[in-house]
């Protein structure tokens, strides 16, 4: 009786009946709901599913439920890291949320291909998520940790998919990626990043797509986190970095990808050759595909079957792209939109107002205290993973005018939901800022 997502083949989903597994339901690894995964909790250190000698081969059909708190610590080589360590290239993984993910592989065996979702993927990911933390640190070569996934070589697919999760490796020749850690042949379509990036050791590289793109193809992707790289030869970038350090690198094709000049710190090259940087105003102005502009080629086809699936939702204005492909989750991607004073640039500033909105009307809005959170909470935080509460005056209302000691900090709102919120979200929160700025900088 399981594995069975449909009872016949159709146009839009897997092809017959009893081709793999499903989701009926949200998954907890908190079991407890102490806020910490440990000996109290079924699952405290996660198996991966499928390893290098049996990958896992079927569908898998997440339903667009979330499995939370994924929770894997490896301090010995354990082959390949993930919720699914190595999926296989038959591998059909769609509709999985993985919200505050922790996944790490440590010591001097640690796994070469880490990522929240499939460690080594020749298969298909599409419609899924990640956020929480990825990591990989060790002494040996070549170790490779996306947000989503490890490794993508020829033949496999990420599509549809994103990752705010803060991702990072420590060791000579590694690549930290927002969706992969490598992309080596595979494709990434329709997709975006997130989270804060970093690479640290002798030729370590850090991208928001992925840490080292050497090969396959990247279309219609955007980059909002920062990306780092520490050591001798590594080289950090928005969007990925080649093994030569150079953008383009090896030899991928790279069309319609951008990133935020402003989140991420890196100016464009004044050129129009893909990957380029753009505003943040750029970024989240267009509410549709349209014939000309950056996003007119992002209408595409998603799920290999014949036709585009318009697979974008432009919102309503001063919001980035969401994905809304197969039923995905609006809300899990924050749904607020965030505005700055016009002759501030990208940044917000000492002494003039920043603000945000909330996106859908009257469906998701602010309404009074709801499980202990304040209708309005403005953050900050120094490296965007970490955010303490702002208290100084205006910080609980949809405006804030940052102050002297916001300069350098990264800044954010949430805001408590109402209980007609879809999906039982009680809370949301913008995306990460760009830097603070003092007044006349």
């Amino acid at each position: 009786s399981m594995g069975c997502p449909d009872t016949a083949a159709d146009a839009d989903s897997d092809p017959g009946p009893c081709t793999g597994y499903e989701l009926a339901a949200d998954l907890d690894f908190d079991a407890d709901g102490d806020g910490d995964v440990d000996s109290n909790d079924p699952y405290p250190n996660w198996t991966p599913i499928g390893d290098s000698t049996n990958g896992y081969a079927a569908a898998f059909d997440g339903n667009n439920y979330d499995i939370s708190n994924l929770t894997i610590a490896r301090t010995a080589n354990a082959d390949d890291v993930g919720l699914f360590g190595r999926a296989a290239s038959t591998a059909v993984i769609s509709g999985v949320g993985l919200p505050d993910a922790s996944v790490t592989s440590s010591g001097s065996g640690a796994s070469l291909h880490v990522g929240a979702l499939v460690g080594y993927l020749s298969g298909t990911v599409r419609s899924s998520y990640s956020t929480g933390t990825v990591s990989q640190t060790g002494t040996g070569n070549f170790g490779f940790v996306g947000g989503l996934t490890g490794y993508l070589p020829t033949g496999s697919t990420v599509a549809a998919s994103w990752s705010g999760a803060h991702v990072s490796t420590s060791g000579p020749s590694t690549g930290a990626g927002g969706i992969t850690g490598r992309l080596n042949g595979g494709t990434i379509r329709a997709a975006y990043s997130a989270g804060v990036i970093s690479a640290t050791g002798n030729l370590a590289y850090a991208g928001g797509a992925g840490g080292v793109l050497h090969a396959g193809s990247l279309a219609a992707f955007y980059a909002i986190g920062p990306s780092t790289s520490t050591g001798t030869g590594g080289v950090a970038h928005p969007i990925g970095s080649g093994i030569a350090g150079a953008i383009p690198p090896s030899n991928p094709t790279i069309s319609a990808a951008y990133w935020d000049v402003g989140t991420a710190d890196v100016a464009d090259d004044s050129d129009t050759v893909s990957p380029e940087g753009r505003t943040t105003s750029e970024l989240s102005s267009p509410t549709a595909y349209g014939a000309t502009g950056i996003y007119s080629t992002w209408d595409m086809n998603v799920d290999g079957v014949s036709g585009n699936d318009d697979p974008w939702d432009f919102g309503q204005g001063m919001q980035y792209p969401m994905l809304k492909f197969d039923g995905m989750s609006v809300v899990a991607q924050g749904s607020l939109a965030m505005g700055m004073p016009s002759s501030n640039g990208n940044h917000p500033v000492v002494g003039s107002d920043s603000q945000v909105c909330l996106v859908n009307g009257p469906s998701i809005r602010a309404s009074g205290t709801r499980n202990g959170k304040a209708p309005w909470v403005w953050q900050r935080s120094t490296d965007g993973k970490t955010w303490a509460d702002i208290t100084e005056d205006g910080g609980p209302t949809w405006r804030y005018t940052p102050v002297a000691g916001d300069v350098g900090n990264y800044l954010r709102a949430c805001v408590a939901l109402g209980d007609n919120a879809p999906e039982g979200a009680d809370e949301a929160c913008v995306r990460m800022f760009a830097k603070t700025k003092a007044a006349g900088g």
